[in-house]
């Protein structure tokens, strides 16, 4: 009988209200592919853009997409992340038909390569290029093993702030920001949680990770690479002090007083004063 060590993880990019359709965890050995059939649609030095075939002249429309920013996309990444290098390239974009109940991305595994992105026709094109960075940067935290953890709050906020950076107006739903800011507000900076899929300690992370960029004028490139554990962690190793949470939760209560709705629509308020 096979080990859940064995086992491959499907980690998520989801919207609060949606699920993915097949995706369980796999044996490492399992290479099959979900969904299809798929229709190449084209080729970049990086990347290999397939959408099913059901998704017809729309799934045609957004894989352009994807290919027309698919590499320069990928370059930026190279740079915040240090010029890493990284296996299993090329990146296998599978678009996939989304509907009312599925909808957001996913790969198996941090490190994999094959990466799953539901649309739907009549959403803006630009979410199918979204949805490929969020699950592509994960690669790159993989390969680049610093401590952000695809499968961890941490990993998953920034994840979705490197997405948002080069595609801002495909953020819509996903916005995690509002689901920490209207919670109790516990301290996800000086700890990590555990999974991809909770929205408040996903917000704490988005939140924080923004802070540093917008508010304290850090880039991105000096955030990434100063990874670990923690943010308060990635924190430390910026700035050699050790208290990141509490001047962030502070400067945010200035703004969004605790205990009334926050009405934030975005996950980033910065600069704020």
């Amino acid at each position: 009988m096979k080990t859940m060590t064995q086992m491959r993880k499907p980690h998520v990019l989801l919207l609060p209200t949606k699920t993915i359709r097949a995706a369980v965890p796999r044996l490492q050995t399992d290479t099959s592919i979900d969904g299809g059939p798929y229709v190449q649609r084209g080729s970049t030095q990086n990347f290999v853009v397939s959408y099913e075939g059901s998704l017809g002249a729309d799934g045609q429309t957004f894989a352009d997409a994807v290919l027309a920013v698919c590499e320069q996309d990928y370059t930026f990444l190279q740079g915040v992340f240090g010029n890493i290098s990284i296996q299993g390239l090329p990146f296998q974009v599978y678009l996939r038909q989304g509907d009312s109940n599925n909808g957001g991305a996913y790969h198996y595994s941090c490190d994999a390569t094959a990466l799953y992105c539901f649309i739907t026709p009549g959403e803006p094109t630009e979410l199918a290029s979204m949805l490929v960075v969020a699950e592509e940067d994960e690669v790159f935290m993989a390969n680049q093993n610093v401590g952000w953890n695809c499968g961890y709050s941490n990993g998953e906020g920034l994840s979705r702030v490197l997405a948002t950076e080069l595609h801002p107006s495909a953020l819509n739903g996903f916005a995690s920001a509002a689901s920490w800011l209207d919670s109790n507000r516990p301290d996800w900076v000086d700890n990590t949680e555990q999974t991809d899929t909770d929205y408040v300690s996903i917000g704490c992370s988005t939140l924080f990770l923004n802070y540093l960029r917008y508010q304290l004028g850090m880039n991105w490139s000096n955030i990434v690479q100063a990874g670990g554990d923690t943010l308060a962690q990635t924190y430390s190793n910026l700035t050699g002090s050790s208290d990141g949470f509490s001047p962030f939760a502070t400067l945010l209560r200035s703004r969004f007083p605790q205990g009334t709705p926050s009405g934030l629509q975005n996950d980033n308020p910065f600069p704020i004063g």
